[in-house]
């Protein structure tokens, strides 16, 4: 990564990016001003360079500049082609490193194209210095639709993750060498520096608010095999080169972890080539060898490793992309969105599993526009089954196939999460760990009659509902809303319990409601709850039920009721209740219905007397599995906010309103009249 890497430009790139560019300017004006602060926050680490290159310069005056040439010129025609042999590995690291970075930043590009534009970017940006910035105008040019901010900012992570990856690299050199001289003043140093790479994997786990965008630990440690395999070459090149007699003195593994401090100078300053702090260290580091057959390998060196990929990369760059602008990428973008918001509703309308609305929460994306699923950090988790019916010759076997396909072109884990019992069997027989984890209730609406003992504690409970004054009021989707009260009531049930459930779970997403079936809960002219379904054509499933402090008992069950009744004469053939934790002794199990309040959620369910489906968590292996129950708990417990952001209400509490909320806008009479009219309806 070379002189891609430099404090100073990623400081200066991360500040650029992480604010939005300037209205009029547009993209273009905001690129123009990142290029402006690049290049004026690398006029310190430049003139850093200078001076160590004027350093060099006096202190080759005092060697013999003849000699350093003619060793040079007297490197064997085997050690100039072992170089270049091992100068081509080094930078078939580098390509694959470049296809990890899209892989982790789902730019949609991969392959040969991210392989090229990466190994092109790098062999220029070693000898251009500017390294983040002229290795982003080098990918910007290979990869059309890849904007100039958006090429910044890949060049930025480029940056900063090989620059992590060094640090663990060079930590565990300096630990490792035999003889420690002259690097035992490193150690410390070098054992901090493995104590934050155990942080960060740490972090990568439980993904905390403010590294909740770290990779995946996979991705983590290919990235530090590729940087080990990358510098590890370069060094063994420049070992080569070397004078016969040389390389009876020194080590190679003294050479490799010198050349690995030498090139962190020369990346952190961003000279062109490091040159100047790339010798001075290595200088400072071999005190005890030949400096006139040591400078002699170094200028072999940066013939074979710098300027024959510089000329390589221009060719390159001359040459253009693969493809043109509007051409599909050669990576197949398997993991998407529909295109329009009808598209989305088409797909939801028809889908089979009525959860397909969770993808109006934006958390989901849809595999294959077939299977739900979320990388989770560490997993690829689908949720639930196939939204639709399997094309003809496929069966759940396939889906498997291209959930584990996708998940290793993000270096994660694929998972299964509620999957229905054939796509759990199909997971069985492919090898997976497969365990009950929920059950499903579910009942049919037209043949649905609360009567019976089985159903005596839902009557006992609609009848106090009625007693108390409680009426339900069915708003279809689309229909305004009361959303302040609404929010409300949302805000004090989920302080009540710790905050609301997510992931496999609708949130209190104003957007979202718009698509959902509603049931409002009045009594005496005020909202006491609502109660929302998830829909597709053929099916419902029950999503949030939220209710005041003076809502009567028996309240939701009412609510319920009036869904089911809906729903049957609709002519709906089922409507779920939404899943339960699966039934266990343990402890876990017990923890589980402690932490979620799966014992009352048990009991309201079970007083509909609906039938059970077991649902499944799958994973191809033990500790995947572990890994993924891990990471669903924690979007569970944490879920991520909307793709839209949720309304603020309570402007009182504020200095000043920041203006209307959206649905005071269009709707806002609409809204006063349904309001007046279901308080006189109650």
């Amino acid at each position: 990564m070379r002189q891609e890497n430099d404090t100073a430009i990623s400081a200066a790139i991360a500040g650029a990016t992480s604010k939005q560019p300037a209205r009029r300017g547009g993209a273009g004006a905001g690129a123009r001003a990142s290029l402006g602060r690049l290049a004026l926050k690398q006029a310190l680490p430049l003139a850093l360079s200078v001076g160590l290159f004027v350093w060099l310069r006096r202190h080759l005056a005092e060697l013999d500049l003849a000699a350093i040439t003619a060793t040079a010129r007297q490197v064997s025609p085997l050690a100039w082609l072992s170089a270049a042999c091992l100068s081509a590995v080094s930078f078939w690291a580098v390509g694959r490193y470049d296809r990890v970075v899209h892989a982790i930043c789902r730019t949609g590009i991969g392959g040969a194209e991210a392989t090229r534009a990466g190994a092109a970017a790098i062999a220029l940006a070693q000898v251009l210095g500017f390294g983040v910035l002229s290795s982003a105008l080098v990918r910007w040019r290979l990869l059309p639709g890849l904007g100039l901010l958006a090429a910044l900012r890949l060049s930025l992570f480029v940056s900063l993750s090989f620059l992590a990856g060094w640090a663990v690299v060079s930590a565990g050199a300096v630990l490792l060498l035999p003889d420690p001289l002259p690097f035992a003043a490193l150690r410390p140093l070098a054992w901090l520096v493995l104590a934050a790479a155990l942080a960060l994997g740490l972090a990568s786990l439980w993904r905390p608010g403010l590294l909740a965008r770290l990779p995946s630990l996979r991705a983590m440690g290919l990235i530090v095999m590729l940087v080990l395999l990358d510098t590890s070459t370069a060094g063994a090149a420049l070992y080569v080169l070397l004078p016969a007699q040389m390389e009876a003195h020194l080590p190679l593994a003294t050479l490799l972890t010198a050349y690995l401090l030498a090139l962190g100078a020369g990346l952190l300053l961003g000279a062109p080539g490091g040159v100047g702090a790339f010798e001075v260290v290595l200088l400072a580091l071999l005190p005890q060898v030949d400096q006139v057959g040591l400078l002699g390998a170094v200028l072999a060196f940066r013939m074979v490793y710098y300027a024959l990929p510089a000329l390589l990369g221009a060719a390159v760059l001359i040459r253009g992309p693969l493809r043109k602008k509007g051409q599909p990428s050669v990576f197949t973008r398997e993991i998407s969105l529909p295109d329009s918001p009808a598209q989305l509703d088409s797909l939801v309308n028809s889908a089979r599993e009525p959860e397909a609305a969770l993808l109006y929460q934006g958390r989901l994306s849809l595999l294959q526009g077939r299977l739900m699923v979320a990388p989770l950090g560490q997993s690829l988790v689908a949720l639930r089954g196939p939204l639709g019916p399997l094309g003809a010759g496929e069966n759940e076997a396939d889906l498997l196939e291209s959930l584990a396909r996708a998940a290793r072109a993000r270096f994660l884990s694929p998972a299964l999460y509620k999957a229905p019992p054939r796509l759990a069997a199909a997971a069985r027989r492919a090898g997976w760990q497969v365990m009950a984890i929920a059950r499903d209730g579910w009942i049919d609406p037209q043949g649905w009659k609360p009567e019976g003992r089985a159903f005596r504690q839902l009557r006992r409970k609609l009848r106090k509902a009625e007693q108390a004054g409680v009426t339900i009021r069915r708003l279809p989707p689309g229909a305004p809303l009361p959303l302040e009260e609404m929010a409300r009531i949302n805000a004090f049930w989920t302080a009540r319990r710790g905050g609301e459930r997510g992931f496999s779970m609708g949130v209190f997403d104003p957007a979202a409601l718009r698509h959902s079936e509603i049931y409002l809960a009045w009594q005496a002219g005020r909202l006491v709850g609502f109660l929302t379904l998830m829909q597709s054509g053929s099916a419902r499933v029950l999503d949030l039920m939220r209710q005041s402090d003076t809502a009567p008992d028996g309240t939701m069950h009412l609510a319920l009721s009036h869904a089911i009744d809906h729903a049957r004469r609709a002519g709906l053939g089922r409507l779920s209740l939404a899943a339960l934790p699966a039934a266990g002794t343990g402890f876990a199990a017990r923890q589980i219905a402690r932490i979620g309040g799966a014992a009352g959620l048990a009991q309201f369910k079970q007083s509909f007397a609906p039938r059970w489906r077991p649902l499944y968590i799958a994973a191809p292996s033990r500790a995947a599995l572990a890994l993924a129950a891990l990471e669903i708990g924690r979007e569970i417990l944490r879920p991520a906010a909307p793709s839209r952001a949720l309304p603020q209400l309570d402007h009182a509490a504020n200095e000043f309103a920041p203006g209307a909320n959206p649905w005071h806008m269009a709707d806002d009479c609409c809204q006063r009249q349904m309001q007046s009219r279901c308080r006189n309806e109650a």
